[in-house]
């Protein structure tokens, strides 16, 4: 969550069965965002609910306090930051803010830009209108872009590499959400922006609609997820390497969250890993199906295709089954990606 969403530390690849960071899979977010038409760069927050604070996710930006001329103070992880009560041009340089503001209604200034391919398609028409502030996709943001759409806010997370956050300071009040203390990033960096947009509470009806749907699918489904086992992976950004998800990492949790039961390479890594090609029949063998990401048009993403066309890969028990399974929400942003993700996931087992 890049030129695909490329990690924001690229760890090595491993040949053993430990993690190796947390970041795998997108630079900012990686699949980019929530429904609508296209928006325009303004965007007003008054009328979406109350300016003042609440409790938020672990790590910081989870309060805020009242301050005076339409201010309100947050935590960030730069420590107490003063933004507007009601900003109006927020410019997201991160996917996760971006995906926040998408699911709360709200169209940003301006936006990092992760790649079209990976952008789901609900909110493709609204992603293509609104100003990129970085040099082309996946590259640097520029100070200049982002000072061209004169914003009262940027926001941000705290792993992004190189960041020129006092040359931000300078143009407007800068929020860097505690990505590195997360390990739910869709669910933690969505409640901390309602937070620091001023409207906390704004996220209830998809948080109530996640755990229903949840729910819902590990009561209907119990017999097929009982029976099946699933590894879940990315097709990786080096030649040679993919990346293997463990039942820690998002897509886990939420995958989990809905009853899914992991074959031994998901369940013995707590996150994410980048792995060899050699080692695919080692990691993969006992897997009954395969949960894996896409672009928007359906496709491995990454090199997954590469990955898919390894002999090894294809002499898998899942692969000769058919029982491979792709989503462009396996990396998820915000809420509404996740409840899409379980929409995928429940696709597959009416299909097993």
């Amino acid at each position: 969550m890049s030129l695909p969403p490329r990690p924001l530390a690229e760890p090595a690849a491993a040949s053993d069965g430990e993690p190796t960071g947390r970041l795998a899979g997108r630079p900012t977010r990686r699949g980019l965002l929530t429904a609508g038409a296209a928006g325009a760069a303004l965007f007003g927050l008054a009328a979406c609910g109350s300016n003042g604070g609440g409790s938020g996710s672990e790590g910081g930006s989870g309060k805020a306090s009242k301050g005076s001329s339409g201010t309100r103070t947050v935590d960030t992880a730069k420590g107490p930051v003063k933004v507007p009560a009601a900003p109006k041009r927020v410019v997201a340089i991160n996917d996760f803010p971006m995906a926040a503001m998408f699911d709360l209604g709200l169209t940003p200034a301006g936006v990092f830009n992760a790649g079209e391919e990976y952008v789901p398609p609900r909110d493709l028409t609204r992603w293509k209108a609104i100003p990129k502030v970085s040099d082309g996709v996946g590259g640097a943001i520029q100070v200049e872009k982002v000072a061209a759409l004169k914003p009262d806010l940027i926001i941000g997370i705290d792993a992004q590499a190189n960041l020129p956050y006092d040359q931000f300071t300078a143009l407007a009040p800068t929020v860097l959400l505690p990505f590195s203390k997360s390990k739910a990033p869709w669910r933690d960096m969505s409640d901390q922006t309602a937070t620091v947009l001023g409207v906390p509470d704004a996220l209830t009806k998809l948080k109530q609609r996640y755990t229903e749907r949840a729910a819902a699918i590990k009561k209907a489904h119990a017999a097929v997820l009982a029976r099946t086992r699933w590894d879940l992976l990315q097709g990786g950004f080096d030649e040679g390497n993919w990346w293997l998800y463990g039942h820690g990492s998002p897509i886990g949790g939420i995958l989990a969250d809905a009853g899914a039961v992991f074959a031994t390479g998901s369940t013995r890594l707590a996150e994410q890993q980048s792995v060899s090609y050699e080692l695919v029949t080692g990691k993969l063998s006992d897997a009954d199906a395969i949960f894996y990401y896409t672009t928007n048009d359906g496709k491995p993403a990454n090199l997954g295709p590469k990955l898919f066309a390894q002999k090894s890969f294809r002499q898998l028990a899942a692969t000769k089954a058919g029982h491979l399974f792709g989503s462009v929400y396996f990396l998820p942003g915000g809420y509404e990606d996740a409840i899409a993700a379980l929409g995928d996931f429940e696709k597959a087992l009416g299909s097993l």
